[in-house]
Order: C-alpha cells, then structure tokens, then sequence
C-alpha cells in the first residue's frame, strides 16, 4: 500500500488536526505495512475519497438501506487457529449476478485474530465503515443492523465486486492494525444467511447494553469523544457517556474505551467530563472543552440530555432523528426504516439532509436507538413524557422502554399522518402535552399545555358523542376555553336554528 493511502492527497480537516500530533504520525508510520500489492483491485482506494456520494442516478445497486430489512456488519475475535488470513468468500449472488438499480440484503462478517480481546470487536466493527468509504466508487453509512452501502455503476464497469471489496478490508485490517495477524471476510447475500447473522448479532448487543445499564455519568470517569465520521460531517463530535451511546448506535462507553486502548492515537479519545454546568440539560465544563477542541472551534457548548439550547451536533450515521412538532408542542422520533411522510410532512430524508453536518440545530437533532433505553433521553426536555409520534415498529421495538402510563398515548401512522390527526388523538388520549408536560427528572412543568379553541363543528361533535347532554365545567376543560365561552357558542348555535334548548 502505497503512503499515499495514509497521507490522503487531500486530507480532512480532522485528520489534518490529527496529523499534527507527532504521536499520531508515528502510530501511522509504524502500523504502515508496505509489502501488500493492490494491483489486483480495479478501483483506487484512499482517503481522499471519504464524503464520496453515490447518488441513486449513479449507482449500480445498493445493499443495505431502507428497502432491505436483514443488513448488517461484525467482527469477531478468533483464534489465530480459525482464521485462514486473506481469505476472501461471498456466500450469495456477487454483484454481476444481481439485477442493477436493486437493493438486496447483506451481511458482513469479519474475523481476526492476534493480540486481541473480545473488547476490541464493536471498535474494530467501525472501521468497516470507516474503510469500506476509502473505496472510490463505494459509498457506506450506518453501522449494526442498519447499514447502507452503494456501489457505482463505474467501479462495477472497471471490475469492483463484493469479493473485491472483502479483500480491501482483509487487508487493511493487517496493515492497519499492527495487533491484528489474520484477517478473513465472509460477505453474505442469500437472505436466509443474512437473516441468521443480523438476528445473532442483536442478541450479542443486547446482552452488552444491559450490562451497561447500572453505570452513571455522574460516577463515570474518563468520558470518551469520537470523530470518526468527521469526514462527512467535519465539525461533528460524538460525546459518549455511559448514558449517551454514540448517535450511530454502534460505539458504547465500554467500546470507546476499547477503543482507545487498542488504539491509542485513534478517532476515540478520553476526556474529563470536568464540572457539571446543569445536571437536568447535561452541560458539562470538560464537554464543552473537548467538543470545542475537536471540532475546530466550531461549536463551544453542548447539551447531552436536550434538543434546545446547544444540542449535540449530528453526523450522517444516527439511528433515528427526533423532532420538534410546534403545532403539538412535542417530540417525534423517526428511524431509517420509515420511509413516508411523518406527520410534519417531511421524510425521514428530508430531516437528515438539515440536522447532519456536524452543526448544532435545535429541536431536530440525530441519535441512536441505545439512548431512547437510557434513563436520561431527553430529559430535560419531558423524556418519553414529550414524545407524542413515532413509527409503530420503532414504537414496539422500544416499547418496553416506554413508560407504562404513555404507551398507549403516542401516536404511530396507524393513528396519526397529519398534524390535525395527531392532535385529535392527542386530545382524545390526555396526552401531557395537551394541559402541560411535568418533566419526571425533578417534577417541574415545563410546557403551559394547548390554547385549545373550540369551534362550533367541534362543540356539535361534542354534544352528539355526548347524547345531547352538556356539562359546561367539563366541556370548557377539555378545550381549553372557559364556561362562558361555551355557553355563548350555544346560544349562537340556538339562534341559527341548529341547536334546540
């Protein structure tokens, strides 16, 4: 590999930051193997082609994504033994057997084996990621169960495959990993197979999340910073406490630290979280520190547990977005897998597009699934108490994180597609939102609730759900409005003729 693969003739900000850290080129000089020939694969690969994108018009097919449900990615820590290094399979149609424009189910599975532990596999799993984009003509986001990779038609027409791509992380990992000694890939296509691995490696996350779940910031020292997808989002920092997993669901506290253990100059780094600002918020003296430092200066403040104020930035990885409705005065969330219109009118796309890049955008802001389960989501903000939209399998699959009293009150697209919709269900389900939201973290009423009108088309509705009888304390609650308000609608609508007293 030539040096030019590590100097990147056009080099990222971060990694230009990075670069200036003499204990970070001689980490890089030092893992730099030069012995590996690439003249067997058809496409250049370098950092210089990191933030590439394949837009639809230009790629030869996808794998992964939003259509595709089975997708994922993993190492596994071997035995040096089990691993036959440099061995390459694709177990499926490659790509020449597959029909172009198409999205098709993938799983990539890893194995190395060396000076490793079993600690170093999700750390080792992010750089599939993070080299599968070194790729010219190969496009790669998410991380887990819901990556997302694009081929283009011009690295297909120069001969790139899946067993070409195996190859290129093969050897990277050996090259780039002084610990790593062997390396083989197995790329599955065949939906059954894919199925098999996606569903094994949520189970292995599962049981690793719940091991974290008894640990706190508050007695947690180091917190780590991660800058891994900063060639796409050049100012963005991910914070990961042991109550915030990184925003693409794939790096906990207990990987970052890893993480930085295998790999001491590397995209994780430890920090301070220093003097704590505003517990409910989550500010922090050595946070705001840290993700200034690494982010250029860029942004100087953060807050971990709220979408207003100085949010935590995003990336182009997160898992799921959550989202300002003002109309309802709360919180939706939405995942890649939700393709239509959300209540707001916007796709999950179109919210992408304005909350990544790394800059802080309040009331819209990307995060993983992992931090939905934590005791701090959001709350600042109302917590679980704010949400008030989300897809129903987003909703089932967190439903168990979901307090009891508010599972039935937040709405899905089964009940909600329109801001007029999700209101009504609000209202009929006492939603918190609808009288004012008491956040649980310290018992404080944070929203004031609806100015709720009453028109004469929803008073009649009232009256007929009602059988003709009408309590005005009752009816003047439940809009919003007071005793009198009511009592003169009915006597307007008297005088039109359309009610009888």
């Amino acid at each position: 590999m030539s040096e030019e693969f590590v100097m990147g003739g056009k080099r990222e900000t971060a990694f230009e930051r990075e670069w200036e850290r003499p204990e970070f080129r001689d980490f890089m000089k030092l893992s730099l193997k030069t012995e590996a020939s690439w003249d067997d694969i058809p496409v250049a690969v370098g950092r210089q082609f990191e933030g590439e994108r394949i837009r639809a018009s230009d790629m030869y097919c996808e794998f992964g994504g939003p259509k595709v449900e089975y997708k994922g990615e993993r190492v596994v820590i071997k035995s040096e033994e089990e691993v036959e290094d440099q061995k390459v399979e694709v177990v499926g149609p490659d790509v020449d057997q597959l029909e172009p424009g198409g999205s098709y189910p993938i799983f990539t599975l890893v194995e190395c084996a060396g000076e490793l532990s079993p600690a170093m596999e999700i750390n080792l799993s992010a750089r599939i990621h993070h080299w599968t984009n070194f790729i010219n003509g190969m496009m790669h986001l998410n991380a887990r169960d819901d990556i997302w990779i694009r081929i283009s038609k011009e690295a297909v027409e120069k001969g790139m495959n899946l067993k070409k791509y195996g190859t290129v992380l093969a050897r990277l990992y050996v090259s780039e990993f002084p610990r790593v000694h062997k390396c083989q890939v197995t790329i599955f296509t065949e939906p059954e197979k894919v199925k098999e691995h996606v569903e094994e490696m949520r189970r292995y996350y599962e049981e690793k999340e719940r091991a974290l779940a008894q640990m706190k910031e508050e007695d947690t020292r180091p917190w780590y910073s991660c800058t891994l997808c900063q060639s796409f989002a050049s100012a963005h920092v991910c914070l990961i406490t042991p109550e915030r997993p990184a925003n693409c669901g794939a790096i906990t506290w207990a990987d970052a630290k890893a993480g930085y253990e295998m790999e001491p100059t590397g995209a994780w780094q430890p920090f301070d979280p220093g003097e704590c600002l505003d517990p409910i918020r989550g500010e922090w003296s050595g946070a705001n520190k840290e993700i200034e430092n690494r982010s250029g200066g860029i942004n100087k403040r953060v807050n971990l547990h709220s979408l207003f104020g100085y949010p935590h930035t995003s990336c182009g990885c997160f898992e799921m977005i959550a989202f300002y409705i003002p109309e309802v005065d709360g919180i939706g969330l939405v995942d890649r897998k939700y393709t239509k219109p959300t209540p707001n009118k916007l796709p999950f796309s179109t919210m992408a597009a304005r909350t990544g890049g790394g800059m802080q955008v309040e009331g819209l802001l990307g995060c993983s699934k992992g931090y939905a389960r934590s005791r701090k989501f959001w709350q600042a903000d109302g917590g679980w108490y704010r949400i008030v939209w989300m897809p129903s399998h987003l909703k089932q699959e967190l439903l168990d994180y979901i307090p009891e009293d508010m599972r039935d009150k937040i709405a899905t697209e089964k009940e909600a597609n329109s801001i007029e919709e999700l209101k009504k269900f609000l209202m009929e389900k006492d939603h918190p939102v609808v009288k004012g939201v008491v956040r649980p973290v310290d018992g404080k009423k944070i929203t004031e609730g609806w100015k709720v009108g009453l028109t004469k088309e929803a008073l009649l509705e009232y009256i007929e759900e009602h059988e003709g009888e009408i309590d005005l304390e009752e009816c003047a609650a439940e809009f919003g409005v007071t005793e009198e308000e009511v009592e003169k609608l009915i006597n307007e609508l008297v005088e039109e003729g359309v009610l009888e007293m």
